[in-house]
């Protein structure tokens, strides 16, 4: 959907604003699992219009994008470097400070001037899944890292910075460093807004300028196929020590468009959470003059996982809101929303973001020119950026206005606007200049900065459950006041849980999760109709999702980004999903909570409940045969057996009457959780390294633990815990007798007589 919003009066012509396409692309390298797509935004450019006000709507056609890039193609970097000027700048009461690595990118090859041509091909068949390399943390860990974000926490992306060579042409090879850093700087300034609930820090670790066509990346009208080749294309870059980068932006001087290789109203184009993905942390943007600070920082929201305000949200089309589908300025002022907050500490709550934690690498620093952007480019500068070479400021009383809306004026034309502002430190009239969107006497930094306050608390929300593990919530808003002018974000959380009705749900009570995917079976899948059952074997990542199993079917899907509040993360597991995210839970059903079980499966005991049974299983037999590793009775808790090292074996589960629930009948089943005997068995198989089985217990039957054997017996070792009323049960009575011989006389001479004893 294509938005413009025209208005006019007697002194201007037309006010537009920049508004974003509605269009996803889902190019199959952006896919995570089968089925499941990320999705590409793009950022349009205004459209000019005249006359009477008016809202004008357009339908524009669903395009689904089409995979132009290999994966597994590799890149050369580029093979000339110049260091450049330029670091600390001063912006008010905040210093930016961007280490920067200013490289001059000439061609890897060049044989009689020729252009390489660089013709993407589609990705093998088989190939599913991209190899992103952030870590997976264990789940204890996992809610912790960033989760916290928004109180303080420092982050650091680490950023690469491509120019292309059209927009090297443009401004020229002398002025574009000082320009390009000049836009970070604000983009900077816009990530450290208080109004983003974080501490974000934009940090500069590469800055290439392309004089020539590079092998592996074309830079092209068609945005799509450009973001494909760009984000693959950095994907083979690294720094001298092999260290990489968090996020890559290429800058481009071509008039883009998110669906053809023409120009057309696109400003840029990102996949949405792609965010320290190797693959899909990346964004292009057209340069459009300073106004591209704006839509680097839109574009990067969707790399951090925020989409428009108002479509699929409860947050209002508002403007001066960065992720607005409609970007202006309000008041010549940009913040960010309620929900562009939400979806950020959703994003930085998982792994994924882990990236962002670490300490930024160092590279060369340089002395920036500390003037401010208006005060190195003048608003005529401005204003030929936005509308052309013929392009000057608009004289016509609208001078003391600029620091909220820059009005420009053509020859044969009227005053228009693109309702942003005139850029941090021009002029607004004698002596003045625009500080925080307003126009005050030069030398002052403008409006003094209002920090947020919370509000008071909500009242509780009710309970997600009516048994096992329900959750509540209570809110609160940072609007007492809300922060102003570059003012602090309130420290905290703006959201609190806890557990509710934590009894456990009756007997024969239907699984909670499997609640969620029979809500589907009403709804048609892809125009077919499927009867859905939880599909629990992801990754930990992934927990949280409502994967679906359809019944009879040899697939599963992600019907639903998150599960229910309250919903187990894992069969067996303690800890639940709220908003989308695994929180650890502890014995004691507090969340957040430490306590833990001891081996008896007392809460916060000190193991003297029970006995601990341990032992080791080295026999060597004939190959490709099933043989009893150990017998582990009813109630046993706190069961492990692990390989002593890496075999083609295969541990396998039975009950006594010859059942196999795990790798019976030389059918092997994939690792993960398995549902076995009353509790939950975790089966692991890592690649090259020894398998292995858990379970919390207690068991509700006798097991048989069988090792498969497909060579060498590596070694079992063995252990589990029975409370001591089991101990008993299992220990047959001892009984205190002693024989003694007692003799008598016969009771016959012959034919069968007897002694008695």
């Amino acid at each position: 959907m294509q938005r413009s919003a025209c208005m006019s009066t007697a002194h201007k012509t037309s006010a537009f604003i920049k508004a974003h396409s509605g269009q996803r692309s889902t190019p199959q390298w952006l896919c995570r699992h089968v089925g499941e797509c990320q999705a590409s935004f793009a950022l349009r450019r205004p459209t000019t219009c005249s006359g009477q006000c008016l809202l004008t709507w357009r339908q524009e056609p669903t395009t689904v994008a089409r995979q132009t890039t290999s994966p597994t193609s590799s890149t050369n970097a580029p093979s000339t470097a110049r260091t450049g000027t330029a670091v600390t700048k001063t912006t008010g009461s905040t210093q930016i400070t961007l280490t920067t690595h200013v490289v001059r990118a000439r061609s890897s090859t060049s044989v009689g001037g020729g252009r390489n041509v660089y013709m993407p091909k589609p990705p093998p068949d088989d190939i599913r899944i991209l190899p992103d390399e952030y870590p997976l943390l264990p789940r204890s860990k996992r809610a912790a890292p960033l989760h916290g974000t928004p109180s303080g926490q420092k982050l650091n992306v680490e950023t690469l910075v491509v120019v292309d060579r059209k927009m090297m042409e443009n401004h020229g090879h002398e002025n574009v460093t000082t320009y390009v850093l000049t836009v970070l700087n604000m983009v900077s300034t816009l990530f450290k807004d208080g109004t983003i609930g974080g501490d974000i820090n934009i940090v500069i670790v590469g800055l290439i300028l392309l004089e020539e066509d590079q092998d592996g990346l074309s830079i092209s009208h068609h945005a799509d196929h450009t973001l494909n080749s760009f984000c693959q294309w950095q994907a083979g870059l690294s720094g001298p020590d092999g260290q990489r980068h968090d996020h890559a932006i290429l800058l481009t001087g071509l008039d883009i468009c998110s669906w053809k290789n023409e120009p057309c109203d696109t400003l840029g184009f990102a996949p949405i959470s792609g965010m320290c993905s190797k693959y899909r942390s990346c964004t292009i943007n057209e340069d459009t003059g300073l106004g591209l600070a704006f839509t680097i920082a839109h574009e990067s929201g969707h790399n951090f996982g925020m989409v428009h305000d108002g479509e699929g949200n409860v947050c209002k089309k508002s403007v001066g809101n960065i992720m607005s589908p409609t970007l202006a300025g309000h008041n010549g002022v940009f913040s960010w929303s309620a929900c562009s907050r939400q979806y950020l500490s959703r994003f930085l709550s998982t792994t994924q973001a882990t990236c962002l934690s670490d300490e930024p690498q160092s590279v060369g620093e340089y002395e920036y020119p500390r003037q401010l952007p208006g005060e190195l480019y003048d608003t005529d500068t401005q204003c030929k950026w936005q509308f052309g070479e013929k392009a000057k400021l608009c004289t016509l009383n609208f001078k003391k206005d600029i620091c909220k809306a820059l009005w420009c004026h053509r020859v044969g034309r009227k005053c228009e606007t693109k309702f942003l502002p005139a850029a941090e430190g021009s002029v607004c009239g004698p002596d003045m200049w625009c500080r925080r969107g307003q126009c005050v006497k030069q030398g002052d930094s403008g409006p003094v900065p209002v920090h947020g306050e919370w509000s008071a608390w909500s009242g509780w929300s009710s309970c997600s459950r009516t048994c096992e593990s329900g959750v509540t919530y209570r809110e609160r808003h940072c609007n007492s006041p809300k922060p102003m002018y570059g003012g602090q974000f309130c420290e905290g959380l703006s959201r609190s849980y806890k557990l509710c009705n934590t009894k456990d749900c009756p007997p024969g009570n239907t699984d909670f999760r499997a609640v969620q995917c029979a809500e589907f079976n009403s709804k048609p899948f892809r125009g077919w109709y499927y009867k859905w059952s939880p599909y629990t074997h992801v990754d930990d990542r992934d927990a949280c999702k409502l994967h679906c199993l359809a019944e009879g079917y040899d697939f599963f899907f992600a019907l639903s980004s998150k599960v229910k509040d309250g919903t187990p993360c894992a069969p067996g597991s303690p800890n639940v999903c709220i908003d989308g995210v695994c929180e650890r839970v502890g014995c004691d059903r507090v969340l957040g909570s430490r306590a833990r079980p001891d081996v008896c499966g007392v809460c916060q005991g000190n193991n003297s409940t029970c006995k601990v049974y341990r032992g080791q299983y080295s026999k060597q037999h004939r190959t490709n045969q099933y043989y009893t590793v150990v017998s582990i009775p009813a109630g046993a808790r706190s069961i492990r057996l692990l390989e002593l090292n890496a075999s083609s074996s295969y541990l396998a589960i039975r009950n006594i009457q010859k059942k196999y629930y795990l790798n019976g009948r030389w059918t092997i089943d994939w690792p993960g959780r398995h549902s076995i005997a009353g509790t939950v068995f975790d089966y692991r198989r890592p690649y090259n390294r020894p398998e292995s089985l858990t379970a919390s217990g207690p068991t509700n039957e006798t097991l048989l633990v069988e090792i498969l054997l497909q060579g060498h017996n590596p070694g079992i070792q063995w252990e589990y815990s029975l409370n001591q009323s089991h101990v008993d049960q299992r220990t047959p009575p001892k009984h205190n007798y002693t024989w003694a011989i007692v003799r008598s006389t016969c009771s016959a001479t012959c034919a069968g007589g007897h002694h008695d004893h």
